[in-house]
Parts: C-alpha cells; sequence; structure tokens
C-alpha cells in the first residue's frame, strides 16, 4: 500500500473468503457467470448513479484526484 494513501481501514489484516463449504453441502452455484454480473452491475451504476453520492459513502472515497494519481503511480 502507497505510504500517502491515507485509507481509514485497517490494511494490516487479510482477509480470506472461502466459498467450498456453501457449494458442498448445499449445491450453491451462481445464475449467471461472474463476468457477466460484473458487467450488469457496472452498467446499472453508471445508468442510476446516486443523486447524491455524499449520502453514501464518507466524502474522503469520493476524492478522486487523489485516487487518479494513486492508480498511476508505480506501485513496485
Amino acid at each position: 500500500m502507497p505510504s500517502d494513501w491515507k485509507l481509514m481501514l485497517n490494511t494490516k489484516q487479510d482477509w480470506l473468503v472461502n466459498s467450498s463449504r456453501i457449494r458442498e453441502e448445499l449445491g450453491y452455484q451462481e445464475i449467471i457467470p461472474l463476468h457477466e454480473a460484473l458487467k450488469s452491475t457496472l452498467e446499472w451504476e453508471r445508468n442510476y448513479p446516486p443523486e447524491k453520492p455524499e449520502n453514501f459513502v464518507t466524502p474522503w472515497l469520493l476524492d478522486y484526484v487523489t485516487e487518479d494519481k494513486l492508480a498511476t503511480k508505480n506501485l513496485d
């Protein structure tokens, strides 16, 4: 994580998600393939943005200028 990226989250922990148990015990399967589901979700989000995004996230998450700088930075 870049040192100048000041997140208000605990980034010193790892999260591991495993869906094998629900698949094995209950036979769960996705109805829609992941790629198609993500594409559809992003399309919906673009077509129906919130009228007041500041009501849905904390303001520092809307700092697109900093986000763009970090995204183009070499993180090696």
